[in-house]
C-alpha cells in the first residue's frame, strides 16, 4: 500500500512540533554549537568557562549560548553576576549520545574496510 502524504493518520509527528525539531536540528547544525552543548552535558558552565575550554572567542560563544537559549536547547541562571548555563532537556543528552554512537559506527566500519 502507498502512502498518501496528504492522510494525516500516516504521520506519526505532529507539523508543529516537526518545526520546532528541526529548528533545534539547524541550530545544533554547527560544529561549535555541538562542542559547547558536550561542554554543557558534562557540567553547567560560564561563557568564560565555555569558551577558555574550547578556545572559542568571548564574543562567539556568547552568541552561539544565546541561540541556543533562545531554541530552548539551553538554559541559564544567574549566581550574582555569573551567569551559569547547562543543557535545558536531557533528551539533548540523548542526541549527543546518538552522535557518538555513530562516530563509534563509522570508525569501526572505517577500520574493517582497511
Amino acid at each position: 500500500m502507498a502512502l498518501n502524504q496528504s492522510d494525516s493518520s500516516n504521520h506519526i509527528l505532529d507539523s508543529d512540533f516537526l518545526l520546532k525539531v528541526s529548528s533545534i536540528i539547524k541550530t545544533l547544525g554547527h560544529p561549535e554549537r555541538i562542542r559547547i552543548v558536550e561542554k554543557l552535558n558534562i557540567e553547567e558552565s560560564t561563557v568564560t568557562e565555555v569558551q577558555e575550554s574550547l578556545g572559542i572567542g568571548q564574543s562567539t560563544t556568547s552568541q552561539h549560548l544565546r541561540r541556543m537559549y533562545r531554541e530552548g536547547i539551553v538554559t541559564s541562571r544567574r549566581d550574582g553576576n555569573r551567569v551559569f548555563y547547562s543543557i535545558a532537556n536531557p533528551l539533548i543528552g540523548k542526541m549527543l549520545a546518538c552522535f557518538e554512537e555513530l562516530q563509534e559506527e563509522r570508525m569501526t566500519t572505517k577500520e574493517m574496510n582497511k
